[in-house]
């Protein structure tokens, strides 16, 4: 949804300046408001918003009112997350720099500039040539501010090491401007010489959208030379495997207990995966929701009353013996495409085991966690 927002941002703000009609100022105000609490990733694109019009121009259209009525929508729009932020010590600000922390020392924003042709492949002599347009195209005077609305974040992000993939809503604006530009060059030919250049556009295209679901979706049969490339070039493929594996073999555990042992049992998972398969795949199996520190999960809790008897999924032996009574390890997760992955290796290990040591609310103190 935060793509959407961009993507209804940039529309609404494109409908303003070309029709001269300051009130699309309010739909832009939503636009961003509702961006805003998809992900927080959009105050960098209305940073670009607001430069665009300042260092345009369309600056003249802050003498309205209807500007500044688009701003206080926006506010209000995300005045609700703002107080429960304020409620919470800002806990997202913790999260977002645990992210950001980690993204850099593992390396992940040392390519960002590299990453933007990686993302956008053969498209991208469109964005770059939907940038140029917007800025020096006399016809597009009026949309000089959608280059600053891409530059803007770039600049940001670039200085901010950030994931080369947070600018890529961006690009479906520029595309448009492009197509508008190269539509108009190629329009100016004869037929003769426009055909080869549209084919050449259209299969480049083509061989962009195919390359990319070819490594980007689970599209390769398992397992497939086309699956051990895709799979070596995204890593994150071999981690969608198994998870409906994972949840038959907790129902297999929680049906070999007695039935008074089942009416206390809890799950508790080690990262958000865990916990989305559980929460998905565990209702059909009649499992109780997977409870965990992990990110929001944490703020859910644990459950009244408390579990006495826990499946303990993800975490290693030393954590688990050192927290919980009565620990043995009780199976290890497998999946049956044979697929080795993370869930199969390093949090493998699935334990049974009573209470936390120290009671659950002394537990659950210490216990939060981002990944």
């Amino acid at each position: 949804f935060d793509y959407f927002f961009w993507l209804l941002t940039a529309f609404f703000v494109v409908r303003l300046l070309t029709s001269g009609d300051p009130r699309y100022f309010l739909a832009v105000g939503v636009s961003i408001g509702l961006g805003m609490l998809a992900k927080y990733t959009m105050i960098f694109f209305a940073s670009g918003v607001l430069a665009g019009f300042l260092f345009t121009e369309a600056r003249k259209y802050f003498r309205t009112i209807w500007a500044w009525l688009g701003l206080l929508v926006s506010l209000l729009i995300v005045a609700p997350n703002f107080l429960w932020q304020l409620q919470h010590h800002f806990i997202a600000y913790d999260f977002l720099r645990f992210l950001h922390h980690r993204d850099v020392s593992e390396g992940l924003t040392q390519s960002f500039l590299a990453d933007q042709f990686e993302m956008t492949l053969l498209f991208s002599p469109l964005w770059i040539a939907g940038v140029c347009f917007c800025l020096f195209a006399r016809e597009a005077k009026k949309l000089r501010v959608l280059a600053w609305m891409y530059l803007v974040p770039l600049a940001i992000f670039l200085a901010a090491k950030g994931r080369g993939y947070y600018l890529m809503p961006a690009y479906t604006f520029l595309y448009a401007a492009g197509g508008v530009w190269g539509e108009r060059w190629i329009s100016k030919l004869t037929p003769r010489q426009s055909r080869p250049l549209r084919a050449a556009a259209v299969a480049a295209l083509a061989i962009s959208i195919v390359g990319a679901a070819a490594v980007a979706l689970p599209l390769a049969p398992i397992p497939s030379a086309w699956f051990r490339a895709a799979d070596a070039m995204n890593i994150t493929l071999r981690d969608e495997i198994g998870w409906q594996d994972l949840v038959s073999t907790l129902a297999q555990i929680r049906d070999s207990l007695p039935a008074e042992s089942r009416a206390h049992l809890g799950i508790l998972a080690e990262n958000y995966g865990e916990v989305g398969a559980i929460n998905l795949y565990g209702p059909s199996h009649g499992l109780p929701h997977a409870i965990s520190g992990v990110n929001s999960s944490w703020e859910r809790g644990y459950g009244d009353p408390p579990p006495q008897i826990l499946i303990v999924v993800g975490f290693p032996a030393a954590f688990v013996e050192a927290n919980f009574d009565s620990c043995r390890l009780v199976a290890q997760n497998t999946n049956t495409l044979g697929v080795v992955n993370e869930e199969t290796t390093e949090r493998r290990d699935i334990f049974l085991c009573g209470p936390p040591k120290s009671g659950w609310p002394q537990f659950w103190q210490t216990f939060q966690y981002y990944a």
